[in-house]
C-alpha cells in the first residue's frame, strides 16, 4: 500500500509543502515517484520515519543533524551523544539568558534610582606612546597645573591628540593621586620630571560625562554599579579620556 502525498499528509499531520521541502533536502524521500505525473507516494513505514524526524525537530535537532541520523543506521550512542550536546547547548543558552535577565533588572533599578541613565559599554583600547607626570594632590581639580607642566615641556610637533589623566589612587583610597598624560607622535628622550612610556592595551568599561563634577561622579557610579552587576574586578588606574566639552571615563576590566 502506498499514499499519494495529499493523503500521507493528512495522515502525518505535515503539510504537503513541507514533505516537498523534505525531500528537496533529502531528509524524506518518497517510496516513489510516478515519472509522467511527478506524484510522489510514501509507503506507511514512512509514517513512523516522519514522527521520528519530528520528534527531533520538537526537541530542537537541527534538520542537518536529523538527516545524518535518518540517513544512516545510526546508534543508541549516536543519538545520546547529539542529545547531550543539544543539551549542553540549551543549558548555555539558559544560563546566558538568566545573566541577560539580571543585567535587564539591574537597568531598571538604576531607572528607578536616577533621572538619568548613563550607558556602560565594553571596548578594547590599543596600546599607544605617552608622555606623563605622576603627582599627589589635594584635590582633583590640582591635576591641572601638573597637566600644563606636562604640555609646556613637550615640542608641539610630538603632541598627539590624545590627553586624559590615569588615576591610581582616588578619594575612597584616602588621598589622590593622578598622572596627566599626552599621547605622543615622535620618540622622545626621558626628562627627570617626566616618564615616557608605553600605555597598554586594555579591555575597558566606560561611559560618558560632561564636564562637571556631578557628571563625572555620576558616570563613575554607574560604570562601579555595571561592573558588580557582572563580576568584574578593576585592574589598573582609571582612565579618564579628555574630549573637549566631554569626558570619557574608563575601567580597566578582569574578570571576577
Amino acid at each position: 500500500m502506498q499514499y499519494r502525498i495529499g493523503e500521507f499528509s493528512d495522515l502525518s499531520g505535515v503539510s504537503a509543502k513541507t514533505l516537498r521541502f523534505y525531500d528537496q533536502i533529502g531528509l524524506l524521500r518518497p517510496a516513489s515517484v510516478n515519472p509522467r505525473t511527478g506524484y510522489r507516494h510514501y509507503r506507511p513505514q514512512q509514517l513512523e520515519e516522519l514522527a521520528s524526524i519530528r520528534a527531533f525537530k520538537n526537541l530542537g535537532v537541527s534538520l542537518g543533524d536529523v538527516r545524518n541520523l535518518i540517513g544512516k543506521a545510526s546508534s543508541a550512542k549516536d543519538r545520546r551523544e547529539l542529545l547531550i550536546e543539544l543539551k549542553r547547548t540549551i543549558e548555555q543558552s539558559i544560563q546566558t539568558a538568566s545573566q541577560s535577565l539580571g543585567y535587564i533588572n539591574a537597568a531598571l533599578d538604576e531607572l528607578d534610582a536616577s533621572t538619568r541613565s548613563i550607558p556602560v559599554i565594553v571596548k578594547h583600547r590599543p596600546a599607544i606612546s605617552i608622555a606623563s607626570i605622576r603627582a599627589k594632590v589635594e584635590s582633583y581639580a590640582d591635576i591641572l597645573q601638573f597637566e600644563q607642566e606636562l604640555l609646556k615641556s613637550l615640542p608641539d610637533q610630538s603632541i598627539g591628540s590624545l590627553r586624559g589623566v590615569l588615576w591610581h589612587h582616588c578619594a575612597d583610597s584616602g588621598f589622590l593621586e593622578g598622572e596627566p598624560f599626552v599621547g605622543i607622535r615622535h620618540k622622545l628622550a626621558s626628562q627627570s620630571f617626566l616618564d615616557v612610556k608605553q600605555l597598554p592595551a586594555v579591555t575597558v568599561a566606560c561611559a560618558y560625562a560632561r564636564s562637571d563634577d556631578n557628571s563625572d561622579e555620576q558616570a563613575y557610579l554607574a560604570i562601579r554599579r555595571w561592573m558588580n552587576v557582572r563580576g568584574y574586578q578593576l585592574v589598573g588606574p582609571k582612565r579618564e579620556i579628555n574630549l573637549g566639552e566631554m569626558l570619557e571615563i574608563q575601567f580597566p576590566l578582569k574578570s571576577a
